[in-house]
């Protein structure tokens, strides 16, 4: 019996309920820039969920764009702030297996399923996730007929003229929301994958949503814009857009939460956002209580990169809500939340996370609320330093790698082959 590649090990007891993360395309809640309000609540279900919840808010690398650094960072318990500045993990770095949350769960027997539903080649995805050890990957191309996609495109991107396709060929679907799978849509293949999963051994999921991609312009017969800020002096289209836009995304998370809640397998569920959108500078400012966005202090700098983070199980676990915790940590509490087994690095981190809660590109924040630029001098820097070198190790310096360090037993990661990562079962 080979253990490592089995799972299965004597002392393998433990419960390991099924784990599903899903990183919501620009989800946030733009309140925790300053004074907003508007006419009803955007995200009324997020913040009634309080029951098994652990919740809080996220520091994120990146504002309105670049979200592959942000799904690198929770994948890997890496930073992107020790990377070159502006690079993109996912082009540049990825280029072998390397250690990540699905090693780990893979190490435990877990199954593990990638949708992302937009183009699988999009942040060079279909070739990290072979890397990083996906069973499959469930893309745009996998969910409807991709030729639609270039129709659209070539009749002026005209987002009425992609849902008449929809309406012709996937009658009543509800598919997309604007030009892009709806929330509601892409929970329902999650589901359907869960559903349809190897029942035999425990199950992972990692979903990458699409709704709420930058571009708030344009007004579609498919898209209810409900939601407008109240608190500001005039009418921010891109702004209220996008917030109605965050009340789909509530709404379509409670259909999730509510499936979940009634299925007997115990299942935690991480939702977070990437990053901030793209709206109007003028909006953040009006929000924020500053005359321009540039020479904001480190904690206005800091605002830009928070967002929300939720932990659900549907059993019993202690609630918590937790104020600054960055991305790169988040699968290490995750995974501490089920109960499973973690890795030296993973507990490295934990650890390192009680001293310095958020570690971004914009700078840290310590455990008594001091704000850090990464110009300046500190107490903490022999900390950094030793995070460095470690994330250095697992990423650069694969002759001398620390196995032991970044995966559980033994456990050898191996890249999927191709074929089986890019083309779902269906």
């Amino acid at each position: 019996d080979n253990s490592a590649s089995s799972g299965k090990t004597e002392e393998d007891d433990y419960v390991k309920p099924n784990i599903i993360c899903i990183m919501n395309e620009s989800l946030s809640d733009l309140s925790v820039l300053g004074n907003l309000t508007t006419n009803e609540d955007y995200m009324p279900f997020m913040r009634s969920l309080t029951e098994n919840t652990i919740k809080g808010n996220l520091y994120v690398p990146v504002i309105g764009a670049g979200t592959s650094n942000t799904e690198f960072e929770f994948l890997t318990g890496h930073t992107t702030a020790f990377l070159p500045s502006g690079s993109n993990a996912y082009m540049l770095y990825i280029k072998n297996p390397i250690a990540s949350i699905v090693s780990t769960l893979e190490a435990q027997g877990y199954s593990s399923f990638a949708l992302h539903p937009y183009y699988a080649s999009g942040w060079n995805r279909t070739e990290v996730y072979n890397h990083l050890g996906f069973n499959n990957f469930v893309s745009l191309e996998d969910i409807m007929d991709i030729s639609f996609m270039q129709e659209y495109q070539s009749n002026g991107s005209d987002p009425n003229y992609l849902q008449s396709l929809i309406d012709q060929y996937y009658p009543g679907s509800n598919m997309l929301i604007r030009q892009y799978i709806s929330d509601s849509y892409n929970y329902r293949l999650l589901i359907e994958d869960y559903e349809n999963r190897d029942k035999s051994v425990p199950y992972f999921a990692f979903n990458v949503t699409m709704q709420n991609h930058g571009g708030y312009t344009t007004s579609c017969v498919n898209f209810d814009e409900s939601i407008y800020a109240t608190s500001v002096s005039k009418n921010y289209n891109k702004a209220n857009k996008y917030l109605s836009l965050v009340k789909a995304s509530d709404n379509a998370f409670k259909e999730l939460i509510d499936y979940f809640s009634s299925v007997d397998e115990p299942t935690v569920i991480c939702m977070f956002g990437d990053h901030q959108p793209s709206v109007e500078t003028e909006f953040i400012s009006e929000v924020m209580g500053v005359d321009s966005l540039s020479g904001l202090t480190p904690e206005q700098e800091q605002l830009r990169h928070v967002t929300p983070f939720i932990i659900w199980a549907n059993y019993d676990i202690q609630e918590r809500q937790i104020d600054k915790l960055s991305v790169n940590y988040l699968y290490s509490l995750v995974l501490e939340t089920a109960g499973v087994k973690l890795t030296e690095y993973n507990k490295y981190l934990l650890k390192l996370s009680e001293t310095l809660p958020v570690i971004d590109t914009v700078g840290y924040i310590d455990n008594e609320n001091n704000y850090y630029k990464w110009s300046d001098v500190s107490p903490y820097s022999h900390l950094l330093d030793e995070y460095e070198k470690i994330q250095y190790n697992n990423i650069f310096d694969r002759e001398n790698i620390k196995s032991d360090i970044f995966y559980l037993n033994g456990y050898v990661p191996q890249a999927t082959v191709s074929e089986e990562s890019t083309t779902s079962e269906e």
